[in-house]
């Protein structure tokens, strides 16, 4: 058993490696990098345990798997991997493994057209129009506020198979530009703008393209210079990117085919910017989980617009802001947001109030349970 003396050594160097916020260490069942995880935990909590228990109930060594995190009152108080990351060279799943994060990434974007706010190049009532010329047709009414809220009304490619197959032809690998010159040629929304919600990946890959022309930056570049380089998120990235498939420490990810895990890497629509297309690990999300306590990305101001539920035109509430579901759950408010991408499958969930966020990650698409399902039984673990 360590001594007192020396484990407030080993704290105080933890603390000065890891910056302006502390992180408690789970012991873990997989190898991690010693730079990112020094074990200054010899005992693992009640919580972690009901946690790893969980998790072993459906994941083994043998199959794919993910990683989990629970930071409360700005501390890592659990962190861990499980399964593999690949199954072809059995690589063991660690929580430092990169994660294409699905529709969690709409945040970022979300965020981009916030930082853009602030910066006076476009305010969230302009229409998209006034930035967008292949847009022009959508009139005063298709707003970036809607856009960012799911209430535009404009066709979404991801449910309406020609607009896909039009996107396709265009190019193999299809990108924002692609995008918009398919929806320049539609004529009408399919629905009044405000009179409805209807989840649209069309529409945050507008609100990708909004961030390319506003900044005349690729979006890649404007997320690591305007998000991921000043918080220190050096694991994250926007595609395209040409180390995807070769870094070690990205993941694979799979889906259940012919009755087995199938590696799926890839996909023809990937460079598409916008409603999904982050990369990231559990390292770098404390990062940014934590930043968004603080004015480091903007202003809170300015990111209190985020966390309002839209409203339709009938005076409901649409319970989703600016990529972020919000309601309530045990008498805590929560934001949240879940993902699919390829085989990934991830959520992410926080409750301001208590200073408490779970990010589950996947890279199978497991459904019993589903991230979801598992971020409300660790928050349960939790809340108090």
């Amino acid at each position: 058993m360590k001594t007192k003396k020396l484990t407030l050594l080993l704290l105080l160097i933890f603390t000065l490696a890891c910056g302006s916020f502390s992180v408690i260490t789970e012991a873990t069942e997989a190898p991690m990098a010693e730079e990112t995880e020094p074990d200054i935990s010899a005992e693992l909590s009640a919580e972690s345990e009901q946690i790893n228990a969980r998790m072993d109930s459906f994941i083994t060594s043998e199959t794919p798997g993910g990683t989990v995190m629970v930071i409360q009152n700005g501390q890592v108080v659990h962190r861990n991997g499980y399964g593999l990351a690949n199954l072809e060279d059995g690589t063991a799943m660690t929580p430092d493994k990169i994660f294409h994060l699905g529709s969690v990434g709409k945040q970022f974007t979300a965020m981009g057209i916030l930082i853009l706010a602030e910066q006076g190049l476009l305010t969230l009532d302009d229409p998209i129009g006034d930035h967008l010329s292949e847009l022009a047709w959508t009139g005063d009414e298709v707003t970036i506020r809607s856009l960012l809220q799911h209430t535009s009304g404009i066709p979404d490619y991801d449910e309406n198979s020609d607009l896909l197959d039009r996107l396709m032809e265009l190019a193999d690998e299809p990108t924002n530009q692609d995008v918009l010159a398919v929806l320049s040629e539609e004529t009408e929304l399919i629905y009044a703008t405000g009179d409805q919600f209807l989840y649209s990946n069309t529409g945050y890959d507008v609100l990708g393209a909004l961030i390319e022309s506003a900044s005349g930056q690729y979006y890649a570049e404007f997320m690591k210079e305007n998000i991921f380089a000043p918080l220190g998120m050096n694991n994250t990235f926007a595609l395209p990117n040409a180390n995807r498939l070769t870094d070690p420490n990205i993941s694979m990810s799979y889906v259940f085919e012919d009755g087995e895990p199938t590696a799926y890497p890839s996909d023809p629509i990937d460079n598409i910017n916008g409603s999904g297309s982050i990369y990231s690990n559990l390292d770098d999300m404390v990062l940014y989980d934590q930043a968004l306590y603080t004015d480091k990305i903007v202003s809170q101001s300015t990111l209190a617009e985020a966390f309002q539920t839209g409203i339709l035109n009938n005076g409901e509430e649409t319970e989703y802001g600016f990529a972020w579901d919000i309601g309530n759950y045990q008498g805590e408010d929560y934001t949240a947001h879940s993902g699919a991408w390829l085989g990934f499958y991830t959520y992410y969930l926080r409750f301001p109030a208590q200073e408490l966020s779970v990010l589950v990650l996947f890279n199978y698409d497991y459904s019993d349970p589903d991230p979801e399902t598992l971020a409300y039984e660790i928050a349960d673990l939790y809340l108090k």
